[in-house]
């Protein structure tokens, strides 16, 4: 997984690039893990999967920096 900063830059690009296209921009090329995926107002639910990602991965990097496990303690119980 890529460090704090760049994710937080790759979601700003994402959002930027996001509204450009719902608002009629055009067309956005956005490249993950060596795969270049193209995206349009038809596929904006794909984008949005892709900024969901990106701000989970944003959440585990600030719990790890933060000393935070990433998953709580299961609880057993009777």
């Amino acid at each position: 997984m890529a460090d704090l900063a760049t994710l937080q830059t790759r979601l700003t690009e994402a959002e930027t690039a996001r509204h450009d296209i719902a608002t009629g921009g055009g067309v956005e090329f956005v490249s993950r893990d060596g795969r270049a995926v193209r995206y349009s107002r038809n596929n904006l639910a794909d984008f949005d999967k892709y900024i969901q990602t990106l701000e989970r991965d944003i959440e585990i990097a600030t719990n790890v920096a933060a000393g935070k496990p990433r998953r709580a303690a299961i609880g057993h119980y009777y």
